[in-house]
């Protein structure tokens, strides 16, 4: 009975275990180079020197990107429209 319980309580360790991670990566998964980059410098920027965060933040880019759980942002090529947008004015239509 002892070692029921004892498998019972791995188990359930275990699933704890896998949950967490998944959330982990649920969180992570889809993020842009840029989020990713400020995500690493809250957790690690005040534990870390500047180059090796640096250094940190391009292996785990890169690693995200070969694995495709990177979002890759959109390049918009009128400067117009992407100025309206991050002032939060809506691109006016050109008549014509």
């Amino acid at each position: 009975m002892k070692k029921l319980f004892r498998l019972a309580v791995f188990g359930a360790l275990v699933a704890f275990a896998v949950k967490m991670l998944m959330a982990k990566k649920q969180e992570w998964q889809g993020l842009s180079e840029p989020e990713v980059r400020s995500k690493l410098d809250d957790t690690l920027g005040s534990r870390v020197a500047p180059e090796k965060l640096d250094e940190i933040q391009d292996k785990v880019v890169g690693k995200m990107r070969e694995h495709g759980v990177l979002r890759e942002e959109e390049v918009i090529e009128d400067t117009v429209v992407a100025e309206a947008i991050v002032e939060g004015v809506p691109p006016q239509e050109s008549s014509g």
